[in-house]
């Protein structure tokens, strides 16, 4: 049975928590890098934790088929195209420039004052730190544009301002070509089995060449986006019998996914690794899709009112976090550089578990204000001022 629209509420929790993971994989270069190489000798899981932006493509391409099939069945049209590209702008683009303009304005402040960059001890070992403003390592003139355009994660140098906005630059690029793409990938997933095979190929190729998927520049980026996109779009076709739902809507079945995916996220990266954490992200989001309510253990942990609300909030987690960190540690270490160098200095667990959880709680505590008060609002506005025949032409989502 084909999946129809309406609520996909499984899904949401694996985005916040998706969200979450890669605000501590870079929360480990700048929080906490005098734990780096101690977590890594016991586990790889936030080495590794750059994968779970792909499960967001995959999620992303899922939602998109989902939603919006329903409205470019009966064929394309440049108003259609118009209506679709207006709504994913009003969704994506306006927390994106606030982050965008919390950085810019506080790089001029910098310049203002004579500040250079301070990203913390692992930075300095690095010989990062000191940098004037505006010129590097993330925020730079030559990198404004392309970020304003949403274009910065095709750049060579994509890791700019917002260092987390080169994934939301991929995947603008293929909204883009949704509309088009759709058309290949809407027929049933038995008749475009080769598409699943040409990802798993490219993707495998990648990691081949590179030696690991973080690929966050040039084509190679939007080649990696583009095929989490299409394969979650596949997925939306595949055909589920009633019996394969019964047999999905276990906790046996849930739980070997997860730990699974914690077991291959705990090695190290390779070719190997990397396909089968490719596999276990696309069957996560099939098996979850065809979640039905029910008494479960799993399923209560998984999907209850902390994690929706996680979920919902999971876009203002993934803007809000590199903010945070590169903005928190420099305003920190400009006010009294003895706080920073105290930090660095502390191996404590209990220390650094504090410093972590205080992070933690004031990235969900912002994140939730974003949320309520300029994510929402201003996606609202801006559908209200694209009229409601573009609402009426396309749905909402």
């Amino acid at each position: 049975m084909q999946m129809k629209q309406g609520q996909l509420p499984f899904l949401t929790p694996i985005r916040g928590i998706a969200a979450l993971i890669v605000a501590f994989f870079h929360a480990r270069l700048i929080l906490f890098p005098q734990w780096k190489e101690e977590i890594a000798g016991v586990t790889q899981f936030l080495e590794n934790g750059y994968l779970w932006v792909d499960i967001f493509f995959i999620l992303s391409g899922f939602v998109m088929m989902h939603v919006y099939q329903s409205t470019f069945a009966k064929g394309n049209s440049l108003p259609k195209w118009r209506a679709f590209m207006w709504l994913r702008f009003s969704r994506i683009y306006p927390l994106f420039f606030i982050t965008f303009a919390v950085l810019f304005l506080w790089e001029y402040y910098k310049l203002q004052h004579q500040i250079g960059f301070y990203g913390g001890a692992l930075f300095e070992a690095w010989g990062a730190n000191g940098i004037p403003p505006f010129t590097g390592p993330f925020n730079r003139t030559e990198a404004v544009l392309p970020n304003l355009l949403l274009l910065n994660g095709i750049t060579s140098q994509s890791l700019s301002w917002n260092i987390a906005g080169w994934s939301l630059s991929i995947e603008w690029l293929c909204y883009l070509i949704f509309p088009v793409s759709m058309f290949v990938i809407r027929q049933p997933a038995r008749n475009t089995v080769w598409l699943p095979l040409a990802v798993f190929i490219t993707i495998g190729g990648l990691v081949f060449l590179k030696g690991n998927l973080d690929i966050t520049s040039t084509y190679q980026a939007f080649l990696r986006g583009l095929c989490g996109f299409s394969l979650g779009m596949w997925l939306c076709q595949f055909q589920v019998s009633s019996r394969a739902k019964r047999w999905m809507n276990h906790d046996v079945l849930l739980f070997v996914l997860i730990a699974a995916l914690v077991a291959v996220l705990h090695f190290s990266v390779t070719v190997s690794t990397t396909m089968i954490t490719y596999v276990l992200f696309a069957l996560l989001v099939l098996v979850g899709a065809h979640q039905v309510q029910r008494p479960s253990l799993i399923q209560s942990l998984l999907d209850n009112r902390f994690t929706q609300y996680l979920g919902d909030i999971s876009y203002s987690i993934y803007l809000w976090h590199a903010v945070i960190l590169l903005t928190g540690v420099e305003i920190l270490h400009h006010i009294n550089p003895g706080w920073t160098a105290w930090w660095y200095a502390q191996t404590d667990v209990l220390t650094v578990m504090t410093g972590i959880l205080a992070f933690t709680l004031l990235l969900l505590a912002v994140s939730s204000m974003s949320y309520h008060l300029i994510e929402r609002p201003a996606m609202k506005r801006l559908r209200r001022f694209g009229g409601s025949q573009k609402s009426a032409q396309v749905s909402q989502a």
